[in-house]
This record gives C-alpha cells, sequence and structure tokens, in this order.
C-alpha cells in the first residue's frame, strides 16, 4: 500500500493560539494557493507510485474543516472517491482548546514537556491516545493508493509506526501546511519516499 499524508492547508486561527480538534476553518487568504501546490505535490506523489496504481486510489479526511475543505477540492479535482474517518482528527487539547498558549499555566506546559506520551491537558488525550487510534485507523484499511488529509499530529505518528521507529521520533520533523508525507508500505516494513515536498 502507498500512504500519501497531506497536511491540511493553514487554518484561520491566531498564531500562538492552541486549537487541536477545535473545528475552525481555513484562512481564505492562503487557501487557494495551498490548494494548488497540494494538488501538484499529489501529482507528483502519483507518479510515484506508477501507473499500476492509477486506478485504485482513494482518499481519506479528517472530518474537521480545515482537512475536509481541501479534501473536497482535490477529490473532486482528481475523481477520487472520498470518505472522512474521526480516528484521522488532531489531537484533542481538552481546557487547552482555543487558548493562547501564553495563557496556560506553566507548570502544566512543563508537566507535558516531561512526559509527552502520557500526559493529557484536562478533558484531552495524551499522545498515546491519538496514537492509538490512528493505529488503529492504519489496521484497518487497504488498497493500492490511499490518499490521506489530515493534520501534523497523526501524520508524525503514523511515519513513526509505519516505519516502525518509537512514538515520538518523527515529534520534531518539520512539515508545512500542506507538505507531503509518503510512504510504501510492505507487509513487514515500510520505506519514506518523500517528506515535505
Amino acid at each position: 500500500m502507498e500512504l500519501i499524508l497531506l497536511r491540511h492547508p493553514p487554518p484561520d486561527v491566531p498564531a500562538g493560539v492552541c486549537y487541536g480538534q477545535s473545528d475552525i476553518g481555513l484562512d481564505p487568504s492562503r487557501f487557494e494557493a495551498t490548494i494548488a501546490d497540494m494538488s501538484a505535490r499529489l501529482e507528483q506523489a502519483f507518479v510515484r507510485t506508477g501507473p499500476a496504481a492509477s486506478t485504485a486510489r482513494r482518499m481519506v479526511s479528517s472530518p474537521l474543516k480545515r482537512c475536509a475543505l481541501a479534501a473536497e477540492r482535490l477529490a473532486a479535482h482528481h475523481g477520487l472517491p472520498l470518505a472522512y474517518d474521526e480516528r484521522l482528527a488532531e489531537m484533542h487539547f481538552g481546557a487547552w482548546e482555543m487558548q493562547p498558549w501564553l495563557s496556560i499555566a506553566r507548570e502544566d506546559i512543563d508537566a507535558w514537556a516531561a512526559a509527552p506520551t502520557h500526559y493529557a491537558s484536562p478533558g484531552g488525550e495524551s499522545a498515546r491516545d491519538v496514537a492509538r487510534r490512528v493505529h488503529a485507523w492504519r489496521t484497518r484499511v487497504d488498497g493500492d493508493v490511499l490518499v490521506v488529509v489530515t493534520h501534523l499530529g497523526p501524520i508524525r505518528l503514523l511515519a513513526a509506526q509505519c516505519l516502525g521507529l518509537p512514538m515520538l521520533a518523527c515529534q520534531q520533523w518539520p512539515l508545512a501546511f500542506g507538505g507531503v508525507c509518503q510512504l510504501r508500505c510492505h507487509a513487514q516494513h515500510a520505506e519514506l519516499i518523500c517528506w515535505g515536498g
């Protein structure tokens, strides 16, 4: 299976705000340009999959608007069937949602930094929680080429899982809005084909 993971376009939210599973829209001033870039990256990814997979492509998206709006445009443009799966949503930050990062108590941020795998904000998820749900999604999908429009957290976790790396091994890997991660998954291992471009 070829997994083509696309990060959603820039959201319509002020800088410095925690927005995890808050269902915010997309920045209208950057949407069209980012969609054009994503479409071009998707075409390049399809070239890397080879012509044999051209009839077995489909798309799945996080249902949050910032992914779903992009997925709808891309699926229509590339003629892909589209489905949604809540397991691909970003981490839920609970009481931190839509709060400026600077307004969150320093001791809470420090506790999260000290134990990022297990710590969950009040009413929110830990990284392990998110890893479990994306793993549950990944182990139940099949097909030749699957395009996934999702968020940075799930992309990093899926990359680590597919590559057999520790859960947070990809946590510092940068990926711009609209960026792509392409993984070629075999029965016992996976290859990282592209990260970023």
